[in-house]
Protein backbone atom coordinates (compact mmCIF):
# COMPACT_ATOMS: atom_id res chain seq x y z
CA UNK A 1 0.00 0.00 0.00
CA UNK A 2 2.95 2.31 -0.53
CA UNK A 3 2.87 5.32 -2.85
CA UNK A 4 -0.49 6.52 -4.08
CA UNK A 5 -2.54 4.07 -1.99
CA UNK A 6 -1.08 5.44 1.23
CA UNK A 7 -1.83 8.96 0.10
CA UNK A 8 -5.42 7.89 -0.64
CA UNK A 9 -5.61 6.61 2.93
CA UNK A 10 -4.50 10.04 4.15
CA UNK A 11 -7.27 11.66 2.12
CA UNK A 12 -10.03 9.17 2.92
CA UNK A 13 -9.10 7.77 6.32
CA UNK A 14 -8.52 9.21 9.75
CA UNK A 15 -7.97 12.94 9.85
CA UNK A 16 -9.30 13.60 6.34
CA UNK A 17 -11.80 16.23 7.48
CA UNK A 18 -9.10 18.46 8.93
CA UNK A 19 -6.71 17.93 6.02
CA UNK A 20 -9.34 19.09 3.51
CA UNK A 21 -9.95 22.31 5.41
CA UNK A 22 -6.26 23.30 5.67
CA UNK A 23 -4.79 25.42 2.88
CA UNK A 24 -1.50 24.17 1.49
CA UNK A 25 1.65 26.23 1.95
CA UNK A 26 3.57 24.15 -0.61
CA UNK A 27 2.19 21.96 -3.38
CA UNK A 28 4.28 19.96 -5.84
CA UNK A 29 2.57 18.03 -8.62
CA UNK A 30 4.16 15.58 -11.06
CA UNK A 31 7.57 17.26 -10.99
CA UNK A 32 10.32 15.80 -13.13
CA UNK A 33 13.95 16.90 -13.01
CA UNK A 34 16.72 15.22 -14.98
CA UNK A 35 20.47 15.73 -15.08
CA UNK A 36 21.54 14.22 -18.36
CA UNK A 37 20.48 10.58 -18.27
CA UNK A 38 19.92 10.65 -14.49
CA UNK A 39 16.37 11.26 -13.26
CA UNK A 40 16.55 13.01 -9.89
CA UNK A 41 12.79 13.56 -9.52
CA UNK A 42 10.40 11.25 -11.29
CA UNK A 43 6.88 12.70 -11.21
CA UNK A 44 7.10 13.70 -7.54
CA UNK A 45 4.06 15.18 -5.80
CA UNK A 46 3.89 16.68 -2.32
CA UNK A 47 1.48 18.70 -0.19
CA UNK A 48 2.52 20.64 2.93
CA UNK A 49 -0.39 22.05 4.97
CA UNK A 50 -0.12 25.60 6.23
CA UNK A 51 1.12 25.71 9.83
CA UNK A 52 2.51 22.18 9.79
CA UNK A 53 6.03 21.01 10.66
CA UNK A 54 6.84 18.64 7.81
CA UNK A 55 9.77 16.19 7.88
CA UNK A 56 11.09 15.22 4.45
CA UNK A 57 13.06 11.97 4.61
CA UNK A 58 14.92 9.82 2.13
CA UNK A 59 18.23 8.12 1.52
CA UNK A 60 21.14 9.96 -0.08
CA UNK A 61 20.37 10.42 -3.76
CA UNK A 62 16.61 10.07 -3.28
CA UNK A 63 15.97 13.59 -4.61
CA UNK A 64 15.61 15.69 -1.43
CA UNK A 65 18.32 18.21 -2.29
CA UNK A 66 17.03 18.61 -5.83
CA UNK A 67 13.53 19.29 -4.53
CA UNK A 68 14.82 21.92 -2.08
CA UNK A 69 16.71 23.68 -4.87
CA UNK A 70 13.55 23.75 -6.98
CA UNK A 71 11.52 25.18 -4.09
CA UNK A 72 14.17 27.88 -3.53
CA UNK A 73 14.37 28.80 -7.24
CA UNK A 74 17.99 27.66 -7.49
CA UNK A 75 17.10 25.70 -10.63
CA UNK A 76 13.99 24.99 -12.71
CA UNK A 77 12.09 21.75 -13.21
CA UNK A 78 11.72 19.93 -16.53
CA UNK A 79 7.98 19.43 -16.07
CA UNK A 80 5.23 19.50 -13.43
CA UNK A 81 4.02 22.34 -11.23
CA UNK A 82 5.25 23.92 -7.97
CA UNK A 83 3.46 26.44 -5.79
CA UNK A 84 5.06 27.96 -2.70
CA UNK A 85 2.63 30.31 -0.94
CA UNK A 86 0.91 30.75 -4.29
CA UNK A 87 4.15 31.62 -6.11
CA UNK A 88 5.86 29.63 -8.86
CA UNK A 89 9.52 29.70 -7.74
CA UNK A 90 10.76 29.72 -11.34
CA UNK A 91 8.64 32.76 -12.25
CA UNK A 92 8.63 34.77 -9.00
CA UNK A 93 11.90 33.98 -7.21
CA UNK A 94 12.34 37.35 -5.51
CA UNK A 95 8.77 37.53 -4.17
CA UNK A 96 9.20 33.99 -2.87
CA UNK A 97 12.50 34.62 -1.08
CA UNK A 98 10.95 37.50 0.85
CA UNK A 99 8.48 35.04 2.39
CA UNK A 100 10.70 31.99 2.97
CA UNK A 101 13.39 31.65 5.63
CA UNK A 102 16.05 29.21 4.38
CA UNK A 103 18.75 27.53 6.46
CA UNK A 104 21.00 25.29 4.32
CA UNK A 105 23.66 22.91 5.56
CA UNK A 106 26.30 25.61 5.17
CA UNK A 107 24.97 29.16 5.14
CA UNK A 108 27.60 31.47 3.59
CA UNK A 109 28.63 34.18 6.04
CA UNK A 110 31.51 36.64 6.17
CA UNK A 111 33.72 35.22 8.91
CA UNK A 112 35.37 38.56 9.61
CA UNK A 113 32.04 40.16 10.56
CA UNK A 114 30.60 40.16 14.06
CA UNK A 115 27.14 38.71 14.72
CA UNK A 116 25.71 42.24 14.84
CA UNK A 117 27.35 43.17 11.52
CA UNK A 118 26.02 40.05 9.81
CA UNK A 119 22.49 40.82 10.98
CA UNK A 120 22.71 44.48 9.93
CA UNK A 121 24.10 43.51 6.51
CA UNK A 122 21.47 40.81 5.93
CA UNK A 123 18.53 42.92 7.06
CA UNK A 124 18.95 45.24 4.08
CA UNK A 125 17.84 42.47 1.71
CA UNK A 126 14.44 41.91 3.35
CA UNK A 127 11.45 44.24 3.21
CA UNK A 128 9.79 42.69 6.28
CA UNK A 129 12.85 42.51 8.54
CA UNK A 130 11.86 43.14 12.16
CA UNK A 131 14.49 44.62 14.42
CA UNK A 132 12.35 43.70 17.44
CA UNK A 133 12.18 40.06 16.32
CA UNK A 134 15.91 40.02 15.67
CA UNK A 135 16.68 41.27 19.20
CA UNK A 136 14.26 38.79 20.78
CA UNK A 137 15.74 35.83 18.89
CA UNK A 138 19.33 36.84 19.63
CA UNK A 139 18.46 37.00 23.32
CA UNK A 140 16.58 33.69 23.27
CA UNK A 141 19.45 31.85 21.57
CA UNK A 142 22.14 33.43 23.76
CA UNK A 143 24.14 34.89 20.88
CA UNK A 144 26.92 37.36 21.65
CA UNK A 145 26.50 40.13 19.07
CA UNK A 146 30.12 41.30 19.47
CA UNK A 147 31.54 37.87 18.68
CA UNK A 148 33.03 37.28 15.24
CA UNK A 149 31.43 34.64 13.03
CA UNK A 150 34.79 32.91 12.64
CA UNK A 151 34.81 32.11 16.37
CA UNK A 152 31.28 30.67 16.52
CA UNK A 153 30.80 26.95 17.04
CA UNK A 154 28.85 24.92 14.47
CA UNK A 155 25.81 25.05 16.73
CA UNK A 156 25.92 28.82 17.23
CA UNK A 157 26.43 29.42 13.51
CA UNK A 158 23.23 27.44 12.95
CA UNK A 159 21.42 29.52 15.57
CA UNK A 160 22.62 32.71 13.87
CA UNK A 161 21.29 31.30 10.59
CA UNK A 162 17.97 30.66 12.33
CA UNK A 163 17.81 34.31 13.44
CA UNK A 164 18.45 35.38 9.83
CA UNK A 165 15.78 32.96 8.60
CA UNK A 166 13.12 34.17 11.06
CA UNK A 167 13.77 37.87 11.66
CA UNK A 168 12.25 38.89 8.34
CA UNK A 169 8.92 37.33 9.38
CA UNK A 170 8.76 34.54 6.77
CA UNK A 171 5.65 32.44 6.29
CA UNK A 172 7.75 29.31 5.70
CA UNK A 173 11.02 28.20 7.31
CA UNK A 174 13.03 25.60 5.38
CA UNK A 175 15.68 23.74 7.40
CA UNK A 176 17.94 21.78 5.04
CA UNK A 177 20.36 19.42 6.79
CA UNK A 178 21.23 22.30 9.13
CA UNK A 179 22.29 20.07 12.06
CA UNK A 180 24.83 18.04 10.09
CA UNK A 181 28.29 18.35 11.57
CA UNK A 182 27.03 19.18 15.06
CA UNK A 183 27.77 16.98 18.04
CA UNK A 184 24.86 15.40 19.92
CA UNK A 185 24.69 18.13 22.57
CA UNK A 186 24.72 20.95 20.00
CA UNK A 187 22.03 19.19 17.95
CA UNK A 188 19.81 18.76 21.00
CA UNK A 189 20.24 22.42 22.00
CA UNK A 190 19.50 23.57 18.46
CA UNK A 191 16.47 21.30 18.34
CA UNK A 192 15.17 22.73 21.63
CA UNK A 193 15.67 26.27 20.37
CA UNK A 194 13.95 25.49 17.07
CA UNK A 195 10.97 23.90 18.79
CA UNK A 196 10.49 26.83 21.15
CA UNK A 197 10.83 29.45 18.42
CA UNK A 198 8.67 27.71 15.84
CA UNK A 199 5.92 26.63 18.22
CA UNK A 200 5.41 30.25 19.21
CA UNK A 201 5.58 31.55 15.63
CA UNK A 202 2.99 29.22 14.09
CA UNK A 203 4.93 29.18 10.81
CA UNK A 204 4.99 26.37 8.28
CA UNK A 205 8.26 24.43 8.56
CA UNK A 206 9.89 22.05 6.09
CA UNK A 207 12.63 20.06 7.83
CA UNK A 208 14.99 18.07 5.57
CA UNK A 209 17.57 15.84 7.23
CA UNK A 210 18.87 12.49 8.44
CA UNK A 211 18.53 12.95 12.21
CA UNK A 212 15.22 11.10 12.21
CA UNK A 213 14.82 10.76 15.97
CA UNK A 214 15.21 14.51 16.40
CA UNK A 215 12.88 15.27 13.50
CA UNK A 216 10.26 12.98 15.02
CA UNK A 217 10.15 15.16 18.14
CA UNK A 218 9.52 18.26 16.03
CA UNK A 219 7.34 17.24 13.08
CA UNK A 220 3.63 16.51 12.72
CA UNK A 221 3.67 15.53 9.01
CA UNK A 222 6.06 13.19 7.18
CA UNK A 223 7.02 12.63 3.56
CA UNK A 224 9.42 9.88 2.47
CA UNK A 225 11.05 10.07 -0.96
CA UNK A 226 12.40 7.01 -2.75
CA UNK A 227 14.04 7.10 -6.20
CA UNK A 228 12.67 10.55 -6.94
CA UNK A 229 9.07 9.69 -6.07
CA UNK A 230 6.97 10.29 -2.96
CA UNK A 231 6.64 6.91 -1.28
CA UNK A 232 4.54 8.06 1.69
CA UNK A 233 3.05 11.35 2.79
CA UNK A 234 0.72 11.73 5.77
CA UNK A 235 0.43 13.07 9.33
CA UNK A 236 2.96 11.46 11.67
CA UNK A 237 0.29 10.09 14.03
CA UNK A 238 -1.50 8.42 11.14
CA UNK A 239 1.74 6.95 9.81
CA UNK A 240 2.43 5.42 13.23
CA UNK A 241 -1.08 3.96 13.24
CA UNK A 242 -0.44 2.48 9.79
CA UNK A 243 2.93 0.72 10.25
CA UNK A 244 3.06 -1.61 13.25
CA UNK A 245 4.99 -4.52 14.74
CA UNK A 246 2.73 -7.45 15.63
CA UNK A 247 3.67 -10.30 17.97
CA UNK A 248 1.76 -13.28 16.65
CA UNK A 249 1.60 -16.86 17.94
CA UNK A 250 0.81 -19.95 15.89
CA UNK A 251 2.51 -22.59 13.77
CA UNK A 252 1.92 -20.95 10.38
CA UNK A 253 3.39 -17.72 9.09
CA UNK A 254 1.13 -14.75 8.46
CA UNK A 255 0.40 -14.86 4.70
CA UNK A 256 1.86 -11.98 2.70
CA UNK A 257 -1.60 -11.41 1.24
CA UNK A 258 -3.43 -11.39 4.58
CA UNK A 259 -6.56 -9.20 4.31
CA UNK A 260 -6.07 -5.73 5.75
CA UNK A 261 -2.29 -5.42 5.58
CA UNK A 262 0.93 -5.76 3.64
CA UNK A 263 3.61 -7.87 5.35
CA UNK A 264 6.93 -6.02 5.39
CA UNK A 265 9.14 -8.30 7.48
CA UNK A 266 8.78 -11.54 9.46
CA UNK A 267 11.06 -12.87 12.19
CA UNK A 268 10.11 -16.21 13.71
CA UNK A 269 11.18 -17.51 17.14
CA UNK A 270 9.64 -20.94 17.78
CA UNK A 271 5.82 -20.60 17.71
CA UNK A 272 6.08 -16.83 17.90
CA UNK A 273 6.64 -14.44 15.02
CA UNK A 274 7.38 -10.73 14.98
CA UNK A 275 5.76 -9.19 11.91
CA UNK A 276 6.10 -5.64 10.64
CA UNK A 277 2.98 -4.75 8.69
CA UNK A 278 1.58 -1.85 6.74
CA UNK A 279 -2.13 -1.71 7.55
CA UNK A 280 -4.68 -1.02 4.83
CA UNK A 281 -6.57 1.20 7.26
CA UNK A 282 -4.83 3.06 10.06
CA UNK A 283 -5.45 1.45 13.45
CA UNK A 284 -7.44 -1.51 12.07
CA UNK A 285 -5.73 -4.87 12.62
CA UNK A 286 -5.61 -7.44 9.78
CA UNK A 287 -7.74 -10.55 9.53
CA UNK A 288 -5.66 -13.56 10.61
CA UNK A 289 -6.15 -17.15 9.42
CA UNK A 290 -7.34 -19.75 11.96
CA UNK A 291 -4.59 -20.79 14.36
CA UNK A 292 -2.85 -17.40 14.44
CA UNK A 293 -3.42 -14.85 17.20
CA UNK A 294 -2.10 -11.33 17.81
CA UNK A 295 -0.64 -11.26 21.31
CA UNK A 296 0.77 -7.74 21.22
CA UNK A 297 0.78 -4.65 18.99
CA UNK A 298 3.99 -2.61 19.24
CA UNK A 299 4.35 1.01 18.15
CA UNK A 300 7.39 1.80 16.00
CA UNK A 301 9.53 4.92 16.00
CA UNK A 302 9.72 7.04 12.86
CA UNK A 303 13.22 5.73 12.21
CA UNK A 304 12.03 2.12 12.50
CA UNK A 305 9.19 2.87 10.08
CA UNK A 306 11.62 4.56 7.68
CA UNK A 307 13.98 1.57 7.78
CA UNK A 308 11.16 -0.94 7.33
CA UNK A 309 9.44 0.77 4.40
CA UNK A 310 12.66 1.42 2.51
CA UNK A 311 13.98 -2.06 3.34
CA UNK A 312 17.24 -0.70 4.71
CA UNK A 313 19.57 -2.72 6.98
CA UNK A 314 19.52 -1.01 10.39
CA UNK A 315 23.33 -0.76 10.41
CA UNK A 316 23.18 1.33 7.22
CA UNK A 317 21.28 4.16 8.95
Amino acid sequence: MTGSSLQELDQNGAGSDSSKSVKSAITVSGVVKKFGKTTALDGLSMNIPTGSVYALLGRNGAGKSTLVQLLMAMMDRDSGTISVLGHDPAKEPEALKQRVGYIPDRLPMYDWMTVAEVLKFTSAFYERWSREEEIALVKRFGLNTTQKVSSLSRGYRALLALVIAMAHNPDIVLLDECTSGMDAIARREFERSVIEALQQSGRTVLFVGHQIDEMERICDHVGIIKDGKMLIEMPLDQLKDTVKLLRITGEDNLPTNAPGCRVIEVKRIGREQLVKVELSKAGVMPTLPPGLMIQETVNLSLEEIFVALLDIPQEAI
